[in-house]
């Protein structure tokens, strides 16, 4: 579990789930550039599920890649495991959207839907409308 700071800090806590290194530390890099201050990583699901324990997190981005568990799988596992008032939204990155792939996404309670190669701009608008939504509720 890692965590990276940035000077100009957005009230999100973001948790990146990868077993790629070189793409948690993109990611890290694209939300710092956009000023998210509170920004973890973790690399399997029992160190995502750690940090969902101990820190607060509204955003979970879940690479479709991940071993063991589909990403939709990973999905539900998490919203079943949070109490209902702390469920965080959840962004999956995929390498391609096929319709398939967005309806399993929508179905297992994915929020939105990222295809590599991550655009910092895209990413970022995802993130501000997820925001958004979460201050909403």
């Amino acid at each position: 579990m890692n965590q990276t700071n940035a000077p100009a800090a957005k009230r999100l806590g973001v948790l990146v789930v990868s077993p790629d290194r070189y793409f948690r530390g993109l990611l890290v890099e694209i939300l710092s550039g956009y000023g998210y201050a509170a920004i973890w990583t973790a690399d399997s699901l029992r160190s995502m599920f750690d940090c969902l324990g101990q820190l607060s997190v509204d955003l979970v981005i879940i690479d479709e890649n991940m071993p063991v568990l589909s990403s939709a799988e990973i999905c539900r596992m998490v919203q079943l495991s949070q109490s209902s008032s702390k469920i965080p939204r959840s962004v999956l990155v995929a390498s391609r959207a096929t319709r398939a792939l967005v309806d399993e996404a929508r179905n297992a309670g994915f929020d939105a839907l990222i295809t590599k190669p991550v655009i910092p701009a895209r990413l970022a608008k995802a993130m501000e409308q997820l925001s958004q939504a979460r201050s909403l509720n």
